[in-house]
């Protein structure tokens, strides 16, 4: 008999169709879903893919489970889907309601599910709000913590607008 698996995740926010509504919807579902959360830092970010897009929303939750990654990925797409998001919605560039992506899955190296992800050091709005919340979580590929790598990768921001405040997380 396996011991139950307990694990802490990352998870990426990015919306940019009705960005303050879905990015509050995810994190409420977040919640409901995983039970306590940590949210980083919500950022407005420039758009990257099709041109002529809003702008987005992006975040950065970080959560416990005892579920296996394909269950983690299961969840988050049923939430994506209960914006609205389709699967014409998962072109890469393309608008989106809701885009939650696992970033990490404890120390787990994971080439086939993307673990982590490869977005969470390619990205300044995804590394600099995991940072926050994971200042001192040693990459497992590169070996180095997140909070260097933020101050590394990104001394200025490319794709980050600016802070923002969304009311509506209770």
């Amino acid at each position: 008999m396996s011991a139950t698996l307990s694990v802490d995740l990352l998870i990426g926010i990015g919306t940019n169709l009705d960005p303050e509504r879905n990015a509050s919807f995810a994190v409420r579902r977040l919640r409901d879903v995983f039970g306590q959360a940590s949210v980083s830092t919500f950022y407005r970010t420039r758009p990257l893919g099709e041109p002529g897009q809003p702008p987005y929303i992006n975040a950065v939750v970080a959560v416990h489970t005892h579920w296996a990654v394909a269950r983690v990925k299961g969840e988050l797409k049923r939430i994506e889907s209960q914006t609205g998001r389709t699967d014409q919605g998962r072109k890469t560039g393309a608008p989106r309601t809701l885009d939650l992506d696992l970033l990490a899955y404890g120390d787990s190296v994971r080439a086939e599910a993307n673990l982590p992800h490869s977005d969470l050091v390619e990205r300044d709005f995804v590394l600099i709000p995991a940072a926050e919340l994971w200042p001192d979580w040693v990459h497992p590929v590169l070996g180095v913590p997140l909070a260097r790598l933020a101050r590394e990768r990104f001394p200025t921001s490319p794709n980050i607008i600016a802070p923002i405040q969304l009311h509506d997380l209770q």
